[in-house]
């Protein structure tokens, strides 16, 4: 193995990065909950969801004609190729904010090794029950459902227009150092996703640590790092938290 990878300070820094990440996810967890009111599918599309109530009849209207072309362009393309129409009124099973792990692939240059990458301060928003392991699995399976993929590409689809449509829900959390963004994430064509980010940021370090980590583990798989110096560098009340659950490992 080459001297130049410090297993020991390499490992302390691991221990480091799940301990802020820990943290920072129960924290934005907290407050999406409470803020989970702000997403009101019931109360925009009325009607056209099932037991929702009877909402203004113009603006419901407005919304479903929206979303309906929102969807036709994301479904009908790759790498959904769903060709059914929304059914009304359209079935939401959940509407209960969650986070869920932002992941995204990096090909090592040395081996061509492809490596799944998980943020450990940043979390895609989706509906409690659809998370993005399943869908991932489902758009992958050849023999998938076609009623269970709809269900999940309705759900994000839902939830991304809900918080979009709801700027003051954005103005909170950016208040709270927990920004959100709208982005489109490998493997899911043209959707876009809410993604909640933190008060710090991670990184991957060179791609050699890259390898002889998964070498040493025997997986493809990494998280991004935290650097100490990120937190210090923080001029806010979690600074001292972070430091305090970082300086027990």
């Amino acid at each position: 193995m080459d001297s130049s990878f410090d297993i020991e300070a390499f490992i302390r820094q691991r221990k480091q990065t799940r301990v802020v990440s820990d943290l920072l996810y129960d924290n934005a967890s907290d407050y999406l909950t409470t803020l989970g009111a702000l997403i009101r599918p019931q109360m925009i599309f009325g009607e056209y969801l099932q037991g929702a109530p009877r909402g203004s009849g113009r603006e419901a209207q407005h919304a479903f004609k929206e979303f309906t072309a929102l969807y036709d362009s994301t479904a009908n393309a790759e790498p959904f190729r769903l060709l059914q129409e929304l059914d009304v009124p359209l079935e939401l099973l959940s509407t209960a904010p969650r986070l869920y792990p932002h992941e995204y692939d990096v090909r090592l240059t040395s081996t061509g090794k492809v490596i799944r990458v998980t943020s450990p301060t940043r979390w895609v928003v989706g509906f409690d029950g659809f998370s993005l392991q399943r869908f991932r699995h489902i758009i992958k399976d050849p023999n998938r459902s076609t009623a269970e993929l709809l269900r999940y590409v309705v759900h994000y689809l839902m939830l991304f227009y809900c918080v979009n449509r709801a700027p003051g829900l954005g103005r909170l959390l950016l208040g709270l150092r927990f920004p959100v963004s709208f982005e489109k994430l490998d493997e899911f064509g043209s959707m876009p996703f809410c993604v909640v980010g933190s008060p710090i940021r991670s990184h991957l370090p060179e791609q050699d640590t890259i390898l002889r980590s998964t070498e040493i583990a025997g997986n493809d798989t990494f998280e991004e790092l935290i650097d100490v110096a990120d937190i210090e560098s923080m001029d806010d009340a979690v600074k001292q938290r972070l430091l305090k659950a970082i300086a027990a490992v």
